[in-house]
């Protein structure tokens, strides 16, 4: 893998060193975009929570970067490089600067080999939403690579491995650091429409190396004013057996769909060094059962786009204090070229989680409803520059009144293409 990632380097770097030299449907562009914000509640805070923190602020988003597409031959190197800052008005303590680095080398190998082989690297600040007011900056990587044998013109079999390190800044926040390593064999038919179907085996295995400290003794005086009392091991390993397919119903209607069996089992081991100190394992709860997405585009029009999702999914002990989440929601976006550069874009969203396995056993399983809706106008008044000018609200119901939250957001961006 490390041959392979050194290699998809060099040829990033040949991609970047000669643009003069690009053929006709090659691209090399940079682009810059400035975005403003209001939100009314940048922490996503309850009503009765943290009286004293400033909740509306205003704030700025400024991107640079570069995209790549170059082909040479029948092989296609895409790369991404993206700088971001972001400045808060009220509260400067969150300025943060990010990055996003990205590079597919997408190969072929004869009539019948073709696949992928990339690495990305993110270093972004952690969503306000997931853990209140901590200054966190999330550093994510992640190397990937796929192979596929096409052994009938209808038939092909292929692989693929999707290594991904996220690492958290807050100390608060370390028991949230993972290594996840994905693999899966995938099996694909398609038909003489152009649809596809596909039967695939997915194996997912997570390393938490930090335990998650649920209770803890706190002593007023060194060398051990902290003493974990109860820790819990997030780390896991996931089998799912999925369906998958894309289906050109008709000129205007195409569908994806995904349904499938998932398995995780926790591995509840007690991890890290507590000296003479043997604090208790609370024991994560296995979780087995249905998954599956369905999404669609329906052009209904010549202008016109409607795109829908319905889904049931199984999220990570990252998403908050649980062991695993069960995601259930639906989505409807629709766009409207109202003129030749004027374009409307309307959405809304419905999420309900399930917390499985919350750590205190006489506490309450959380379970939570998020509702959002968008609108915005969209205006090119050249090919290269967009402007983008919405609205968004939004709120959560929870059945623990402590994570409720309303929020209003205004919101314009600029971006141009060279």
């Amino acid at each position: 893998m490390k041959r392979a990632l050194s290699l998809v380097g060099m040829a990033l770097g040949v991609a970047l060193a000669t643009p003069a030299h690009a053929k006709e449907g090659d691209t090399f562009r940079p682009f810059v975009s400035y975005g403003w914000f209001y939100d009314s509640n940048l922490f996503r805070l309850a009503d009765t929570e943290s009286p004293g923190t400033p909740r509306p602020d205003r704030y700025s988003v400024l991107s640079a970067g570069l995209n790549v597409d170059w082909k040479p031959g029948r092989q296609e190197v895409v790369a991404n490089v993206t700088k971001t800052r972001v400045r808060y008005d009220r509260n400067s303590m969150f300025d943060s600067d990010g990055n996003d680095y990205k590079g597919i080398w997408n190969w072929h190998l004869g009539n019948r080999l073709s696949g992928n082989l990339g690495a990305s690297e993110s270093l972004s600040q952690s969503n306000f939403d997931s853990v209140g007011q901590v200054n966190n900056l999330v550093t994510r990587k992640r190397r990937f690579g796929r192979a596929d044998w096409e052994f009938h013109p209808r038939w092909r079999i292929g692989g693929g491995i999707d290594d991904a390190d996220y690492t958290n800044s807050a100390p608060s926040l370390a028991s949230q650091d993972v290594q996840q390593q994905a693999r899966d064999v995938t099996l694909t038919y398609r038909t003489p429409k152009g649809s596809t179907l596909r039967a695939q085996v997915r194996r997912v295995d997570a390393e938490y190396p930090i335990a998650q400290v649920l209770q803890a003794f706190i002593f007023p005086f060194p060398p051990f004013p902290v003493i974990p009392a109860e820790v819990a091991d997030n780390s896991y390993r996931q089998t799912e057996y999925n369906l998958l397919g894309d289906w050109s119903v008709s000129g205007k209607l195409k569908l994806h769909g995904q349904a499938g069996w998932v398995d995780r089992q926790y591995e509840n081991v007690l991890r890290g060094s507590y000296n003479y100190y043997v604090p208790q394992t609370k024991q994560r709860p296995n979780f087995s059962g249905f998954i599956g997405r369905l999404s669609g585009d329906w052009y209904a029009t010549g202008k016109t786009l409607l795109s829908f999702s319905v889904y049931q999914e199984l999220g990570g002990a990252q998403d908050i204090n649980a062991s695993s989440v069960l995601k259930k929601g639906a989505s409807l976006n629709g766009v409207w070229l109202m003129r030749e550069k004027w374009r409307l874009n309307a959405g809304v969203t419905f999420e309900n989680r399930d917390f499985k396995g919350d750590p205190g056993t006489t506490q309450l399983q959380r379970n939570d409803d998020t509702f959002g809706e968008s609108l915005s106008v969209s205006y090119m008044p050249i090919q290269a520059v967009s402007v983008d000018v919405g609205v968004s609200a939004g709120r959560r119901d929870s059945n623990k009144s402590v994570e409720d939250y309303k929020f209003h957001m205004v919101f314009a961006n600029v971006r141009a293409d060279f």
